[in-house]
């Protein structure tokens, strides 16, 4: 009775030709994504300029350009998005509270005055902007009222030059913005040009 029996020479000569390597179609078979990128891209490179690196080369050059991107992605999140890195205490965020931010009882000029001695351009631009509220009250173009937003009286106002103004002090206020000179000079712009739409205030 016959009997089946292995081949050990045929199955090694199988195994040792690369026309029945079938793990290589299997995206990079038994290797890593990077691994079969650089086999790609080194094989790009033999057919467009007749050349060829050594894998390794290829391998570890995509490596440092990972690292490199990898690198680059973290800085523009670092310089755009600061606030994902770290955090800032709730009373270092703030440098002063929602109560505060009435537009009586305060003389305006005297404080922007101090502030600006300061260079305290945050502090100024909130001043500004309730300075400015306070025109539209005595021009009865609102009526404030301290449970309002400044979206609210963005909408009721509907001017772009406030609308502007609003959304400065929002930032400085709210997102935590590094207001500068050239933010004051530009919220004491925005603010003449409010003024000079609505009337002179009521003293």
């Amino acid at each position: 009775m016959d009997t089946l029996r292995i081949d050990s020479t045929q199955i090694a000569a199988w195994q040792s030709d690369g026309r029945y390597d079938y793990d290589r179609e299997i995206v990079g078979g038994s290797q890593n994504l990077l691994e079969w990128l650089a086999s790609v891209i080194n094989q790009w490179l033999a057919d467009l300029f007749d050349t060829a690196l050594d894998n390794d080369v290829v391998y570890y050059s995509l490596m440092v350009v990972g690292a490199l991107a990898a690198l680059f992605i973290g800085w523009l999140l670092w310089k755009h998005r600061s606030r994902l890195f770290y955090g800032k205490k709730e009373d270092e965020a703030m440098d002063y509270e929602v109560e505060e931010d009435s537009i009586y009882g305060v003389d305006f000029d005297a404080e922007l005055a101090e502030t600006l001695a300061h260079d305290d351009y945050r502090q100024a631009v909130r001043l500004v902007y309730l300075q400015t509220l306070l025109h539209l009250q005595n021009a009865g173009r609102i009526e404030w009222q301290p449970s309002k937003t400044p979206t609210q009286y963005m909408r009721q106002v509907n001017d772009p030059a406030f609308s502007r103004l609003t959304r400065l002090f929002v930032l400085v206020r709210y997102g935590n913005f590094d207001a500068t000179c050239a933010t004051f000079d530009e919220v004491k712009a925005l603010q003449r040009d409010v003024i000079q739409k609505g009337g002179a205030p009521h003293e």
